[in-house]
């Protein structure tokens, strides 16, 4: 089966279950306006659909419909699906009624006008309430929903699709149907699984296809959209446009970030994105990065790097990411040394992710933080490596030790290192200190001198108030 000439069985299930694209969509009208049989297939699919889904506790009826948007007057409202109270009579009677009603109202508009009208697939999306903090929904609950607006709180639920999606106030947002998504304003996160692979998050400035598993986008004030990737792969897309390989303006992977100003402007490098917690959400446009770290950036000028520093606010202590970027671990953490206590000092500190992996083997260039306060700096050094001229000349060796891991065995990193008691490598890091008085820039060199090749792992970051 092609793209191209898809069965109409295949139509009609992506059509029932509000996944159908909007070639499929046209594809599916003039087989029913063709062929008799397949309309009234379509209507026995229609009415079975319903059925299942009320007695299964999704939305109560799937407001399917090929009706014009003039011709069905917009009403939101968030439905809280009931536990199954009516009679299965009467549930029956309920959903061939309308789905009688659905059926005659489009053959009436097909026949009077032969261009086809506007399309509304759903009417709302089924969603499962996995955590809520400050906002109107109860944990546990299942509700219909069309749009999403909160302007303060938190919220994580789960689509019909399979998709989980963070949010936090204050953000607006649509469902199109469980496999797409709208974002107004604020920031998102959604880890789509292997369910939900192809999930769409769709701004005024972008399209964003997921491929897996796990990635933010944010919506600021300005129309901007910024786009991170914590796991796995995204396709970028410009908004409006039709998803194909000549219209793809980029695949970021993990650890990687991009931003698009505008709906016409090119894509940029994000060097920065400020994380919230250990969800590692993405925190919005609209939101301060960090009360102490007001921007991160370096000046590596490469075609199709995309490579970001991410801030987590007072995220430092054991256990904190290090990096997201998955390349030679699984997932990279702060972690105190074997039967010692994680150094108090760091405790609560501003984390900077830095990068990891084959890009750090050649000389970066400088990293420039920009702090808003008086402030102590923490650069966490491999120890088995020479530190260079800049750190030893700017910074003091405060006599701390922390580990980063776990890293996998086969790295330029970890040649020759034998994994501990529980079977894991971590690396041993040396904590070296700046004092900043006062607001201003601090720039941080290069793991080795430029004619060297970096063996080691990066540097970590940690920024705390004085």
């Amino acid at each position: 089966m092609s793209k191209e000439h898809p069965s109409f069985e295949h139509l009609c299930h992506a059509v029932l279950e509000g996944t159908a694209d909007d070639l499929e969509l046209e594809q599916f009208r003039a087989r029913l306006r063709a062929d008799e049989g397949q309309r009234k297939t379509y209507a026995e699919q229609a009415q079975i659909h319903a059925l299942l889904t009320w007695q299964h506790g999704r939305a109560a009826i799937p407001a399917l419909s090929f009706l014009s948007p003039t011709d069905v007057p917009h009403q939101p409202k968030i439905l809280t699906v009931r536990s199954r109270r009516a009679s299965p009579l009467l549930q029956a009677a309920l959903v061939a009624g309308l789905v009688l009603m659905v059926g005659l109202a489009f053959w009436k508009f097909a026949d009077q006008r032969r261009t086809p009208a506007p399309l509304i697939v759903a009417k709302g999306v089924s969603v499962d309430i996995l955590a809520s903090e400050g906002s109107r929904f109860q944990v546990g609950e299942r509700v219909v929903l069309e749009k999403l607006t909160m302007d303060k709180g938190s919220l994580r639920f789960r689509i019909s699709s399979g998709a989980v999606v963070h949010v936090e106030g204050p953000v607006a947002l649509e469902f199109v149907n469980p496999m797409r998504m709208r974002l107004l304003r604020g920031a998102a996160t959604t880890d789509v699984g292997v369910e939900a692979k192809g999930f769409v998050v769709d701004t005024a400035s972008a399209t964003v296809l997921d491929i897996g598993t796990r990635f933010g986008v944010s919506c600021g004030d300005d129309g901007a959209t910024d786009i991170v990737v914590l796991e796995g792969e995204v396709q970028v897309y410009r908004a409006g446009q039709p998803k194909t390989p000549e219209t793809k303006l980029a695949s970021l992977y993990g650890g990687e970030a991009a931003r698009m100003t505008t709906r016409d402007a090119k894509i940029q490098r994000l060097q920065e994105a400020a994380l919230h917690g250990d969800l590692l959400t993405i925190r919005g446009l609209n939101a301060p990065a960090s009360d102490v770290v007001s921007n991160v950036s370096d000046n590596i000028k490469k075609a199709n790097f995309y490579r970001c520093y991410t801030i987590v606010p007072g995220g430092m202590g054991e256990g904190a990411p290090a990096s997201l970027t998955r390349l030679g671990h699984n997932k990279l953490g702060w972690r105190a040394m074997p039967s010692q206590p994680f150094p108090v000092e760091l405790v609560g500190a501003d984390i900077i992710g830095t990068f990891q992996g084959e890009v750090i083997r050649k000389p970066l260039s400088d990293i420039n933080i920009e702090l808003t306060r008086p402030c102590a700096v923490y650069v966490l050094f491999d120890s088995r490596a020479e530190p260079p001229e800049w750190l030893r000349r700017d910074f003091r060796n405060t006599g701390l030790r922390v580990r980063s891991g776990p890293w996998w065995s086969n790295l330029v990193a970890t040649q020759n290192l034998q994994p501990d008691q529980n079977g894991e490598i971590n690396l041993e890091h040396s904590v070296w200190r700046k004092d900043v008085p006062t607001a201003g820039t601090v720039t941080l060199g290069a793991m080795m001198p430029k004619q060297n090749v970096n063996p080691y792992a990066m540097y970590g970051i940690a920024v705390k108030a004085l």
